[in-house]
Formats: C-alpha cells, structure tokens, sequence
C-alpha cells in the first residue's frame, strides 16, 4: 500500500485539475474561482471552529466538572474537513463534506484506532534519586566582569 501512496497522490491531483478544469469550462472562469476562494475560506472557518471547540471543552470540565466527551473527535473531523476544504479543487471538497457527517465519522472511528490511556490507571512513577538543594537570593548589583589584564582608570 506504502508503494501506492505517490500513484494515488499523483491520481488524485490530476483528478482534482480534471474537475477544475470540467467546472470552469460548465460555469465559467469566475465563477470557478469563487468556488475554489469560497472552500479556502470554509476551510479556515472549520480548522477555527475545531480550535475553539476544543479550547471551550478544556475550560469547561475546570470550570464546572463536567467530563468531555465526543469532542475530540468532531474536532478531529472539522480539522480533516478543513484540510480537505484547503486543497484546491472540488473532489476533496466533496470528501471533506463527507467527513462532517456522523455516519462517515462513525466509520472511519471504526478503521482507525488510536491507543490511549488514562492519567488514573497509569502506574505511578518512583524516582529512586532525590536532589536536596538550597537557593540562594542575591540581592546586591553585580557590575560588569573585569578581565585579566585590564587596568581601571
């Protein structure tokens, strides 16, 4: 599959060109460009609605101690939308479309699996060696360093 990956890239691109191109010539020029402005713009608008899911979702459980759930995976799949929103063309629009949606979402959730683990059932860690130091706050002006073979005026 790893061998496939620039065949698959390469089709992709010129899939993506093939229907720049199919969509220019039906609409015509501006029009196209619009299109591909506008899913540039609902790309960004995606990646920052994420960003700012995620930023409410960590101050909440603080704030009112409720757990998070289900947030990290709308945020993941607005981020891959928005990806797929910034690369030009309109096949990727349509997949990005399609990842929004939760029976897409529930699908790729069940291709993809991710290890994780929880702080609470972590084993704690010992350290065997412990460092006792002690500071020390100096208060007076330290001057410039003098060097070896200068004189003072």
């Amino acid at each position: 599959m790893l061998r496939l990956l620039p065949l698959l890239l390469l089709t992709g691109f010129a899939l993506e060109i093939a229907t720049i191109v199919w969509v220019g010539g039906a609409l015509g020029l501006l029009p196209t460009l619009l299109l591909l402005l506008g899913g540039g713009f609902i790309g960004v608008s995606l990646i920052k609605a994420a960003g700012t899911s995620v930023l409410g979702a960590l101050r909440s459980p603080v704030q009112t101690a409720t757990p998070m759930q289900g947030v990290g995976e709308v945020a993941v799949s607005r981020v891959l939308s928005g990806l797929l929103f910034l690369i030009p063309g309109f096949l990727s629009d349509i997949f990005g479309i399609l990842v929004l949606l939760p029976p897409v979402r529930r699908w790729l959730r069940s291709k993809i699996r991710v290890k994780t683990f929880s702080s609470a059932t972590a084993p704690e860690r010992r350290y065997d060696r412990v460092i006792d130091a002690e500071a020390i706050e100096i208060t007076a002006d330290i001057g410039p360093a003098e060097h070896e073979g200068t004189s003072k005026p």
